[in-house]
């Protein structure tokens, strides 16, 4: 259904991205919306693009536009889920994820993440441990090393150190530089001097 030069320039985009050249991506996926209106999947990569360059109000609105040329398609909702997360507002990360699931119940790891990071916050632990763990057994070639660090969280709301410390460790193996690093190297220094049970 995608034109060919549509689908050209989303590719191209696609790469720009990948190598965070966010302006010649914004460029290109331009193009291909320009060619083709009612291309979602270049409405999120647009919303991606521009939440890259601090424009978040802006990527929202992509990422929505996403949704509204085509409402079955599973990343406009996981987009806005995730700006949902970064603000704090628990109950549409929630909605999104859970509308996510419906779409998709079986093969999106970033489903079952915002879904367990929804349910932590309203300390629904045991619901949360289940989606995190769906979700590291679909991230086979780790991807979302944030998985990790969700698990780590909801261990330490379970009062499990052992496997706190084991997920916090996995974490810091998979992405080192992570803008969260660092409070996480220091949990684990914390647990490291507790006495494990």
């Amino acid at each position: 259904m995608v034109p060919g030069k549509a689908s050209s320039e989303y590719q191209k985009a696609c790469g720009a991205l990948k190598d965070k050249k966010l302006g010649q991506a914004e460029e290109h996926v331009r193009k291909a919306l320009d060619v083709y209106p009612k291309y979602a999947a270049a409405w999120v990569v647009l919303g991606q693009i521009l939440e890259g360059q601090q424009k978040r109000e802006d990527a929202r609105q992509a990422c929505s536009q996403a949704m509204k040329v085509d409402s079955d398609y599973v990343p406009p909702y996981l987009c806005l889920a995730d700006f949902a997360a970064r603000e704090g507002d628990w109950d549409q990360v929630s909605v999104l994820a859970d509308r996510a699931r419906t779409l998709d119940p079986v093969s999106n790891a970033f489903t079952f993440y915002f879904m367990a990071g929804a349910q932590l916050h309203f300390q629904q632990l045991r619901q949360a441990e289940l989606n995190a763990e769906s979700a590291l057994e679909l991230d086979i070639w780790h991807h979302v090393p944030e998985l990790h660090y969700l698990m780590a969280q909801i261990c330490q709301a379970k009062g499990d150190l052992r496997n706190e410390g084991i997920h916090l460790r996995e974490y810091l193996k998979q992405a080192p530089n992570a803008a969260d690093a660092a409070t996480a190297r220091t949990l684990l220094a914390q647990i490291d001097l507790k006495p494990q049970k």
